[in-house]
């Protein structure tokens, strides 16, 4: 995948789960300002964890053009090993339907800073356009 002339995205979903120690309101308002949306566009949902602890499942929708806006925000914020380690990760980060899936750190979010992470995550998904099955190997900016 060609990372700085990326591909069409039709759709992006963020999620982020809260726990009950964490601040949801500081966690939305930092995500908000990170991405340069504002908090409305994200739902919250409450669920119980297995201790009985309270926990936020936190969603947001982006189509069209905001999906792209989105992924070019992200991008432009991570640093350069950062671009490097998507680039090189691209077949795990990528699935059959090419949808592209980037993990950015929630903490260092809420220190107003883009980075990546695999763990205490805000999870992204964007979603490529086409409704068939794409070859990984491929590169998605050929469409």
């Amino acid at each position: 995948m060609d990372f700085e002339n990326p591909p069409q995205f039709s759709e992006a979903d963020v999620s982020v789960i809260i726990h009950a120690t964490e601040d949801d309101n500081k966690i939305i308002e930092s995500l908000s300002n990170a991405i340069c949306v504002h908090p409305s566009v994200f739902r919250p949902t409450a669920s119980i964890g297995h201790w009985g602890n309270r926990i936020l499942l936190i969603t947001g929708k982006f189509e069209g053009a905001a999906a792209k806006q989105l992924f070019q925000k992200i991008w432009n914020s991570l640093n350069s090993m950062e671009k490097a380690q998507v680039a090189k990760s691209q077949d795990s980060l990528i699935d059959d339907k090419g949808n592209l899936y980037v993990r950015l750190n929630k903490q260092r979010l809420c220190q107003k800073r883009i980075s990546l992470s695999e763990s205490d995550s805000v999870r992204f998904r964007f979603r490529h356009p086409s409704r068939f099955k794409i070859d990984k190997k491929r590169d998605l900016s050929e469409r």
